[in-house]
C-alpha cells in the first residue's frame, strides 16, 4: 500500500510538471521588480507592530502557509519554526511543547498559548483542531514581562479569521487514506454597516493509524466536532468590541504505545488488553473591547474557558491485566486583562497593564487492579483506589513597558510584578475486597511573588538591516503534583531563567528577501523535570538543579518572482544539565535534556503556474522537507531518536472559486518514534505516523 501511494504521487508530480513546462511558456513572464511583499505584522494588543522591529526572535505563519503546509494542530508546527518541537503524545490530553529546549511533560505548560486573546492555561486544551486560522505568531524566549505565567520558553499567538463587511463563505471537504475525513464550513455575514458575524463549523475523523494486536482494532480512532462564532461591532471610529465563542467535542482512542527495547532502540507492536480512550469537551469565550483615543489606546480582554474530559488508560500497555486508570478532569478558568498604551511611532512609547485570573481544576483518578495485577502485586483480592485533587490557582499582575526611540536606536525596558497563590485539597480512598477505607485528607497551599524584568536595545544599521540585544527573566510557577507517594514529592518549586539574545533582521530587494538570525543563551535554575513516582504507577514533577540551553536560529524567505517563493529555516539547540544530582547514586550532570532535537530545519518552495484555460486558471505546486536531529527521551540519555526527515507536498488546481488539491505527508515513509516514556520498569514508544495522502476540495461563495 505504501509503495502504491508513493508511486501514484510521483507519477502525478511528473505528469504535472511536464505539462506545467508547456503551460509556463504561454504564461505571463512578468519582470521580477515590483514584487513588494506586504508588511508582516504581529497581531497583539501588546506588540501589534511590524515583526522587523520586534526585539525578539519571532516567526509568523500566514493563512496561506497554514493551508499549504497542512497545519492542522500545534504538533504540525514542529520543524516549521526554529527550535520548536512538540512530540505526538498519542492523545489530546497532554500536549508537551518545547521551545529552545524549555518545556514540560505534565502540569502547567512552559509555553504560553493565546487564541483570539483567550489565554490557554491547561495543556489538555492545547491540542485542538485548526480551522479558518488567519495567522500564527511564535515568539521565542521569555515573554513573562508582558504575558506572565507559563511563558518561560515563549509564546504562541493564534488569530482566527475576522468578521468582514462582505458576505462570503467557503466549504472544504478533505479525504485521505486511513479514512481521514475532514469538513469545514465558514460563513461571514455583515449585519449592518457596523456589525458582522462569522460562523465556523468543522468535523474531523480518522479510523486510526496503529492496530492493537491484542484485539485487531485500531488503537487511535478519532471523531471531533467544532464550532466557532465571532461577532464584531464597530460602535464608532474610536471604539470596537468583539465576542468570540468556540466549542470542540472530541472522542478519541488513544495511546498507541509499544514496548521499547533500549538495546536495539526499536519499538515493538502495540499490544495491550484494555482499549484506552480520551474524551474531551472544550468551550472558550472571549470578549474584547478596544478604544483608540488618538494619543492613547485602551484594550480590555475578558475570557472564560471550560474543560471537561475523561481518560481511560491501560497503564501497563501489555497483554496482562495489571491495572487500568480512569481519570476525570473539570477545569474552569476566568481571566481579565486591561492595557493602556500610547500612540505608536513617537519618541517615547509606553504601556501599562493589569491582569487577574482564577483557575479551578478538579481531578478524580481511580486505579483498578486486574487479575494479573492482584497476583503480581500480592494483593489480598479485588482492589482499587481513588484520589481526588481540587486545585485552585489565582493571581494578579501589574506590568509596564517603556520604549525610547532616538533616531535609529531604540531602548525597551519592562517590568512585571506577578503574584500567584495555589491551593490543593487532596483526598485518598481505597477499596480492598469490597471493604472501603478512607486513607487520608490533605490541604496545602503556597504562593509566589516574582518580578520579571526585560530590557532590549535595537539599532537599525541601515535601511532593511536591523539588530537587537535582549535580556529577560523567565518564570514558571510551582505547584502540586497530582500523583505522589512521598511527602517530599507533594509539590515542586518554581523554575527561573535568564535569557540572553542577540539577533539581526533583514529585508531587501523591495521586501522580496526577508531573513533573521539570532543567537541565544539561557541560564536555567530549578528546572521542573518529569519523573515516574517510585512505584512506577504514575508521574510527577521534581526540580533539577541547574541547566543551560544555547543555540542559533536562522530564517530566510525569498520571493524570486511573482510565481516562485522559497524558504529555509534552521535551528540548533544544545541543552544540558549543568548540575543535576538526583540522589546519592545518580548524577545526571552533563547529560542532554530530553525532548530537545539537537537541530531542526525546514526547506521548501511554492511555484504558481498561470494556465488561463477553460477548466483551469492556475496551478500551485509546493514541496517541503523538514528534518529533526538526534534527541534523547529521558535524562538518563539511554534512549534516543536518531535523525529523521519528513517530505510533504501539495498540488492545487484553481478555477475561479474552486480549488482542488492533492496532498501528502511523510512521503518517503520515514521510520521514527514520535514519543517515549518509562513506567513500571519498562520503556514505551509511539511510532511516527506513516505515509499520509489525500485530496481536498474547497468551494468559496
Amino acid at each position: 500500500m505504501k509503495v502504491n501511494i508513493l508511486s501514484i504521487f510521483l507519477i502525478l508530480v511528473t505528469t504535472t510538471v511536464s505539462r506545467a513546462q508547456d503551460m509556463a511558456e504561454e504564461a505571463d513572464t512578468a519582470r521580477i521588480r515590483n514584487l513588494n511583499i506586504e508588511e508582516i505584522t504581529i497581531k497583539s494588543t501588546k506588540y501589534n507592530s511590524d515583526i522587523f522591529y520586534v526585539p525578539a526572535a519571532a516567526t509568523k505563519l500566514s493563512s496561506q502557509v497554514i493551508v499549504n503546509s497542512k497545519i492542522e494542530n500545534l504538533t504540525d508546527l514542529s520543524g516549521l519554526v526554529p527550535n520548536f518541537f512538540m512530540p505526538d503524545y498519542g492523545s489530546k490530553l497532554t500536549s508537551p511543547v518545547y521551545i529552545r529546549g524549555i518545556g514540560t511533560r505534565i502540569n502547567s505548560p512552559s509555553v504560553g498559548l493565546y487564541v483570539d486573546n483567550i489565554p490557554y492555561f491547561e495543556k489538555s486544551a492545547f491540542n485542538f483542531d485548526f480551522f479558518d486560522i488567519e495567522s500564527i505568531d511564535v515568539l521565542r524566549g521569555p515573554q513573562g514581562t508582558l504575558y506572565g505565567r507559563n511563558t518561560l520558553a515563549g509564546l504562541i499567538n493564534i488569530t482566527t479569521r475576522q468578521p468582514g463587511k462582505e458576505r462570503n463563505g467557503s466549504v472544504v471537504v478533505d479525504y485521505g487514506n486511513y479514512n481521514q475525513v475532514k469538513t469545514q464550513l465558514s460563513y461571514n455575514q455583515p449585519l449592518t454597516d457596523k456589525m458582522a458575524v462569522i460562523l465556523n463549523a468543522g468535523q474531523v475523523h480518522h479510523d486510526g493509524f496503529f492496530t492493537n494486536q491484542y484485539n485487531g482494532k485500531k488503537a487511535d480512532k478519532l471523531n471531533s466536532y467544532s464550532g466557532r462564532m465571532k461577532f464584531n461591532y464597530d460602535v464608532c471610529s474610536a471604539f470596537n468590541t468583539q465576542l468570540t465563542l468556540q466549542y470542540e467535542n472530541s472522542r478519541q482512542g488513544g495511546y498507541p504505545y509499544a514496548l521499547y527495547n533500549k538495546t536495539t532502540q526499536q519499538a515493538g507492536e502495540v499490544n495491550y488488553d484494555s482499549p484506552s480512550s480520551y474524551d474531551r469537551d472544550l468551550f472558550s469565550a472571549g470578549w474584547a473591547m478596544n478604544a483608540d483615543l488618538g494619543s492613547v489606546y485602551i484594550s480590555s480582554a475578558t475570557s472564560y474557558q471550560y474543560l471537561k474530559d475523561y481518560q481511560g488508560i491501560d497503564q501497563d500497555f501489555t497483554p496482562k491485566s495489571l491495572f487500568f486508570v480512569d481519570q476525570h478532569q473539570q477545569e474552569n478558568m476566568w481571566a481579565q486583562e486591561l492595557t493602556v498604551s500610547s500612540e505608536k511611532g513617537k519618541t517615547y512609547e509606553w504601556l501599562f497593564g493589569a491582569f487577574a485570573f482564577k483557575q479551578t481544576l478538579d481531578k478524580e483518578v481511580t486505579v483498578t487492579y486486574g487479575a494479573d495485577g492482584i497476583v503480581q502485586y500480592k494483593l489480598p483480592g479485588a482492589s482499587n483506589y481513588t484520589k481526588y485533587y481540587d486545585n485552585t490557582n489565582s493571581g494578579g499582575a501589574l506590568f509596564h513597558q517603556s520604549v525610547l526611540n532616538i533616531g535609529k536606536l531604540s531602548f525597551t525596558a519592562g517590568l512585571r510584578a506577578d503574584y500567584e497563590k495555589a491551593t490543593l485539597d487532596y483526598s485518598h480512598d481505597k477499596v480492598v475486597k469490597e471493604v472501603f477505607t478512607h486513607v487520608e485528607d490533605v490541604k496545602s497551599d503556597q504562593d509566589y511573588f516574582v518580578l520579571l524584568p526585560k530590557a532590549s536595545l535595537s539599532y537599525e544599521i541601515s535601511r532593511g538591516l536591523s539588530s537587537y540585544a535582549t535580556v529577560a527573566r523567565g518564570y514558571n510557577s510551582g505547584g502540586f503534583n497530582s500523583t505522589f507517594e512521598r511527602e517530599q514529592d507533594r509539590s515542586f518549586k518554581p523554575e527561573f531563567s535568564w535569557n540572553y539574545e542577540i539577533g539581526f533582521k533583514t529585508r531587501c530587494m523591495e521586501n522580496r528577501v526577508i531573513s533573521s538570525l539570532s543567537f541565544f543563551y539561557i541560564d536555567w535554575k530549578d528546572q521542573q523535570i518529569y519523573q515516574a513516582v517510585p512505584s512506577g504507577k504514575g508521574s510527577m514533577l521534581t526540580n533539577a538543579g541547574k541547566s543551560e540551553s544555547k543555540g542559533v536560529e536562522f530564517e530566510l524567505r525569498y520571493r524570486a518572482t511573482k510565481k516562485l517563493e522559497t524558504w529555509g529555516m534552521f535551528g540548533y539547540n544544545e541543552a544540558k544539565f549543568v548540575r543535576y544530582v538526583k540522589d546519592n547514586q545518580t548524577d545526571y550532570s552533563g547529560n542532554y535534556l530530553p525532548y530537545v532535537p539537537r537541530f531542526s530545519f525546514n526547506a521548501g518552495a511554492n511555484y504558481t503556474i498561470d494556465v488561463q484555460r477553460k477548466l483551469l486558471d492556475r496551478m500551485r505546486l509546493q514541496l517541503q522537507y523538514q528534518g529533526f536531529g538526534k534527541h534523547y527521551w529521558s535524562e538518563t540519555n539511554l534512549a534516543w531518536q536518531d535523525y529523521y526527515g519528513l517530505l510533504s507536498g501539495r498540488i492545487s488546481l484553481e478555477k475561479k472559486l474552486c480549488t482542488l488539491s492533492f496532498w501528502t505527508k511523510n512521503l518517503l515513509d520515514a521510520d521514527y518514534n514520535s514519543f517515549y516514556f518509562e513506567a513500571l520498569g519498562n520503556s514505551y514508544a509511539q511510532l511516527g505516523k506513516p505515509v499520509l495522502a489525500g485530496a481536498s476540495l474547497k468551494v468559496r461563495f
